[in-house]
């Protein structure tokens, strides 16, 4: 049987719009020596939504990210994925938990190809050990041929099929970002996130990115927690937003609400 993780069948019904938690951030706390980069941050996010995280500069949001991967530790609180606590779990582990995340500088190996980088993405969920892989038994095939489907299908997904055998260092740095995104979604994550994506690109590359995290939800059924400094994209795209100022959350709702929220104003214009 292949694993399910490396399902690469896209179903073209519309995911599911349910107000159930996905993910909930508990009363989270990170501390730096004196500085408190997050102050009791609470929030859900709801499974099938895109849900948009805002901020100014240094108000917690790669923080938090790194919280939710793991590569920070939190001082109080919780952080939860279907109902399972990540804090008990390694970094390696949060993949096997659903969770997939881009990065800023992106994760990507310069001398791998395209296809490569993608597969690397998937292994993290491979369940079988070193052993069964030197021995090729039929599980490990199975499962290295679900993911190689799995990347194949990414890569026709996402545009890349002129690329799919180059080293990424020839890439351009709006097709790295698909490569990256790509990257993220090889093992079928329940919840991606997507650590400012339109970073360096330029309007046109911003509007195709818009559609493309719409598409993402709609067509892979995977829920999007986006940190993202270009608040248009992030208002068009998201279904709900949370804003946060000195590592404390200030609005939680609609685009257009956090929008007007006084304290979104105020944090982003001053008094």
């Amino acid at each position: 049987m292949e694993n399910e993780a490396f399902d690469n069948t896209i179903d073209d019904q519309t995911a599911p719009r349910v107000s159930v938690p996905l993910m909930e951030v508990k009363d989270v706390t990170v501390r730096f020596g004196g500085i408190t980069a997050l102050d009791g941050v609470t929030f859900d996010v709801n499974a099938g939504e895109i849900c948009g995280l805002i901020g100014p500069n240094g108000a917690g949001k790669t923080t938090l990210f790194n919280c939710i991967s793991r590569v920070y530790n939190c001082d109080e609180g919780d952080i939860l994925v279907l109902g399972q606590s990540l804090l008990s779990k390694g970094r390696h582990e949060i993949a096997k938990c659903g969770v997939g995340r881009t990065f800023q500088n992106l994760a990507l190996f310069k001398t791998l190809s395209v296809r490569e980088n993608i597969m690397l993405g998937g292994h993290s969920t491979i369940s079988t050990g070193f052993l069964s892989s030197a021995l090729r038994l039929k599980r490990v095939t199975e499962e290295e041929r679900s993911l190689s489907e799995r990347a194949d299908m990414l890569i026709t997904y996402l545009g890349l099929e002129a690329v799919a055998d180059a080293p990424v260092s020839e890439l351009t740095f709006a097709t790295l970002k698909r490569v990256e995104m790509a990257r993220a979604l090889a093992f079928k994550p329940k919840l991606l996130l997507l650590d400012e994506p339109a970073g360096g690109l330029n309007h046109h590359e911003v509007d195709h990115l818009r559609q493309l995290i719409s598409d993402v939800r709609e067509t892979l059924h995977t829920t999007v927690l986006l940190v993202e400094h270009h608040l248009n994209l992030v208002m068009d795209v998201s279904d709900r937003v949370v804003a946060i100022d000195f590592g404390r959350v200030i609005a939680d709702g609609t685009p257009e609400d956090v929008r007007n929220h006084p304290d979104v104003i105020r944090a982003y214009l001053g008094e």
